[in-house]
């Protein structure tokens, strides 16, 4: 099962990636092949889906060979970053039927304000948003690259089995959607 983890802010000093990293490391003990993207690897000026630039097609590589996602990104202004919505729309119809797993990162409130706004968007694109990480006060809960919370590692490894039980469950509809786009591309 292929895991991408997406970290959705390219801030200086982001605390999110500790946790974006921890995440990929904790899919791969439970034998998942996982994989962080950096929104930063793919800085984008605009989302036009028919004008596709080589760092789309590499973005879009990787979301089809995806079964799963995990996006992880801080609560700015409300909502997510903007850089993870202009990664996000460079596609459109790779993202059916995956299961995404939302972790919202926050010094203080937590990102509830993200997490919905996200489970909208996730929910647009015909992913099937199934379960999220609140990752609040997240100066206290890491010691270098360690998470000190046993309660967060709970948290995360219940996240990650429930992905591979609906990534599992959603794999004929994701190779049927794949089979569709690739057919499509050959007819252009």
């Amino acid at each position: 099962m292929k895991l991408k983890v997406i970290l959705g802010t390219a801030r200086k000093g982001r605390r999110s990636e500790k946790v974006a990293r921890y995440l990929t490391r904790k899919a791969k003990e439970l034998g998942w092949d996982a994989e962080l993207i950096d929104v930063k690897d793919y800085f984008f000026c605009y989302t036009h889906r028919w004008n596709v630039t080589p760092e789309m097609e590499r973005y879009r590589a990787k979301i089809l060979e995806a079964d799963a996602l995990v996006i992880v990104a801080p609560e700015y202004n409300g909502s997510y970053p903007g850089e993870l919505k202009i990664l996000l729309d460079t596609i459109f119809d790779e993202y059916e039927s995956l299961p995404v797993g939302i972790v919202t990162v926050s010094s203080v409130t937590g990102g509830v304000r993200l997490l919905q706004e996200l489970r909208l968007a996730a929910v647009n694109y015909k992913m099937l948003p199934i379960g999220q990480v609140l990752f609040y006060n997240v100066d206290d809960l890491f010691e270098d690259d360690e998470l000190k919370d046993k309660k967060y590692e709970e948290r995360v490894d219940r996240l990650l089995k429930t992905l591979e039980k609906y990534a599992k469950a959603l794999r004929p509809i994701r190779e049927e959607v794949r089979k569709k786009l690739t057919r499509d591309e050959t007819h252009l």
